[in-house]
C-alpha cells in the first residue's frame, strides 16, 4: 500500500537539500561534515579548482571516474584532500591523521557524500569553460 506524503516528510526532505550537514562519531566526538559554503568556495577556492581538475584529469574526456581512479587520484592527493576534509570539519589535519583506519574510511565517505555535488558542480564549470576556450580557439 502506498504511503500518503506529507508536509511533514516533505519539511524533512527539503531540509536534507537545504543543509545535507552530517553528524557522525570519530574517535568518540561527535563531528559535523559539513557541506561547503559559498565563503569556503572563496576561501579555499584554489584547494577546490585544483582538487576539481584532478578529477576532470582522471575522467579523461569521458565524462566518467571509476571507484578505483576515485581512489587513486585520494590517496595521490592526501595533503590537498585531507586540506579539504579539515575545512568540511572544521577541524585540525592533525585530527585526521590521528584516526583509526575505520574512522577515517566513515569520514572520508561522509565527507564525500556532503561535498560530491559540490565537487561535480565544480567539475562541470571547468569542463564548461574548457569547452568555451576550444571552441573560442577553432
Amino acid at each position: 500500500m502506498a504511503e500518503k506524503v506529507t508536509a511533514k516528510n516533505e519539511e524533512s526532505n527539503d531540509l536534507e537539500v537545504l543543509m545535507p550537514n552530517r553528524e557522525i562519531t570519530l574517535a568518540g566526538e561527535i563531528i559535523t561534515v559539513r557541506e561547503y559554503s559559498f565563503k569556503d568556495a572563496l576561501t579555499i577556492g584554489r584547494e577546490i579548482d585544483q582538487f576539481a581538475a584532478l578529477i576532470v584529469n582522471e575522467m579523461n574526456g569521458s565524462n566518467k571516474i571509476t571507484i578505483e581512479q576515485a581512489d587513486m587520484l585520494i590517496m595521490n592527493n592526501l595533503e590537498l584532500v585531507y586540506s579539504l576534509i579539515s575545512t568540511s570539519i572544521q577541524k585540525p589535519i592533525s585530527f585526521i591523521e590521528a584516526l583509526s583506519y575505520e574512522d577515517g574510511l566513515q569520514l572520508l565517505d561522509w565527507w564525500w557524500v556532503v561535498n560530491s555535488g559540490f565537487f561535480m558542480n565544480a567539475v562541470t564549470r571547468k569542463i564548461i569553460r574548457q569547452n568555451a576556450v576550444k571552441q573560442l580557439n577553432q
